[in-house]
């Protein structure tokens, strides 16, 4: 096994300390929901930042990011024979297919899969609210809309299926046949995993599971065409097929970072940088003119603005400064190093009292009827939290949230997906960390960010006045947390 990199200074590789500091500090300006970003040039590792509590030890969701290690597996078995990537994908799974087969079904091969330029641009269904008890049949039961291998479309549906690829003619998941071929030899880490779909396949398009360093690690091998420490553990033209099977995604007339162009399960970004994306913003990123390897796990709104902060601020201020080595200086790199131990997870800000704070200390609020269930509600505040209390139609709940600082628990809401995503799990909760904070003087500000295997947040804005009071809930996960959305009208009882 191969520990690729070694700590050093950011000065030692030509990168100053007072711009990696300059970013990290802009991130938390934006108030983002940053979990870790590491920062490499070369094998030397120049940022180790993690957001507490989270740490190196913690295995993060990375959501799409998952594609680009299935797109490598696919890879793998057509450089081994065993699979052609112009074969057509049903014939890999007869038993899985509708009666009649749409002429477009029947023409789409793996390479189209692999490019994203499938022959679906609208399922029918929601990828992730789908209630199916085998996601590949689901796959191939919806009705195509595009000619195979005419225009880019993303479909993470058919990643999966070629993540089911993997299985069914291996015996192994996907991760478990990289392992095998090349993860383990680079120093990945073993503890990692994948959730499962309906039908007992991986969640090979959303759900791997692993360290900030597994990615940085796999960043840098992709990036390296399959090299590490001078050694060739696979070979090189898999990689460079990959990316010369490349389509272009550009829909908007600009160049964003998620618009730069695709190749075979893996996104280009700007300049000849490449690397990979996840939802609530997990990135990987490789630029070969610098030999700069970055990662972030983050849990933000699912918005492209966050990452367009994130990859933005990258490319100017670590990327687009990097030269020669720099004259070490102490005194930056302790100021770096202490930031990086004094930061923790984001909650919410504002004013931590109001004057009318005691206007609906203990008062109950009872609901008009609302989408979200919710009939009641009452919020008790002590010197450092609040408890806010509702009831819905799983009973009486609480959550404790801090004062402009995290209280963790678990989100009280039971029955969440657990191993099997889309699959309710009785009495499953999530992890989760609750803030709030006063806006204005009747205006309180509720965060709420689900940090488990599932990612999520949940965000409230209660206002009130002469006894009335309105509540508007904006829930954003894959599958959950739907029951909070919504507004509510409500008075003091």
């Amino acid at each position: 096994m191969m520990i690729m990199f070694i700590k050093a200074t950011p000065e030692s590789v030509g990168i100053s300390s007072k711009q990696i500091l300059k970013y990290l500090k802009m991130i938390n300006f934006h108030e983002l929901s940053s979990h870790s970003v590491l920062i490499a040039r070369g094998d030397k590792i120049i940022c180790e930042a993690y957001w507490k509590p989270f740490d190196k030890n913690t295995r993060h969701r990375m959501y799409s990011q998952t594609k680009s290690y299935v797109g490598l597996a696919v890879r793998l078995l057509a450089n081994e024979g065993k699979i052609s990537l112009d074969d057509k994908i049903i014939s890999y799974f007869p038993d899985k297919l509708p009666d009649e087969i749409h002429p477009y079904l029947a023409e789409l091969s793996i390479r189209n899969m692999l490019m994203m330029r499938t022959c679906f641009d609208d399922y029918g269904v929601n990828w992730f609210t789908a209630k199916t008890d085998d996601r590949v049949k689901l796959y191939f039961s919806q009705k195509p809309s595009v000619y195979p291998g005419t225009q880019f479309n993303y479909d993470s549906f058919g990643s999966f299926v070629l993540g089911a690829l993997v299985e069914r003619l291996t015996g192994k998941t996907f991760l478990e046949y990289l392992n095998e071929k090349c993860l383990l030899k680079i120093g990945f880490s073993g503890t990692a995993y994948c959730l499962k779909c309906p039908g007992g396949y991986a969640w090979g398009d959303s759900a791997l599971i692993c360290t900030p360093r597994d990615m940085l690690l796999y960043g840098r091998f992709i990036g390296r065409r399959g090299k590490i420490n001078g050694k060739q553990i696979i070979p090189a033209e898999i990689i460079d097929e990959a990316f010369a099977d490349g389509t272009d995604n550009c829909s908007c007339g600009f160049r964003t970072f998620q618009s730069c162009g695709y190749a075979s399960q893996f996104w280009r970004f700007y300049g000849n940088s490449v690397g990979f994306d996840g939802m609530h913003d997990q990135f990987t990123v490789y630029d070969p003119d610098t030999d700069i390897t970055f990662t972030c796990t983050s849990g933000n709104y699912r918005s492209h603005d966050s990452g367009q902060l994130i990859m933005s601020y990258l490319f100017s201020e670590i990327i687009g400064t990097a030269g020669d080595a720099l004259e070490e200086n102490p005194d930056d790199y302790r100021e770096l190093q202490n930031y990086i131990e004094n930061l923790s997870l984001v909650s919410a800000s504002g004013n931590k009292t109001s004057a009318s704070e005691s206007e609906i200390d203990g008062k109950i609020f009872i609901a008009e009827e609302n989408k979200a269930g919710i009939t009641r509600f009452s919020f008790n505040f002590s010197e450092k939290e609040c408890k806010f209390n509702y009831r819905n139609e799983q009973g009486d709940k609480t959550l404790i949230l801090g004062r402009c600082e995290n209280i963790f628990q678990q989100f009280p809401q039971t029955g969440y997906s657990g191993e099997i995503g889309g699959t309710d799990c009785e009495n499953h909760t999530y992890k989760c960390a609750g803030s709030f904070a006063w806006k204005t003087e009747n205006q309180l500000y509720i965060k709420v960010q689900i940090i488990d295997e599932y990612i999520g947040n949940l965000y409230i804005c209660f206002s009130f006045r002469n006894g009335k009071g309105r509540m508007k809930m904006v829930g954003d996960a894959e599958n959950f947390l739907r029951e909070y959305n919504g507004s509510i009208n409500a008075e003091i009882e």
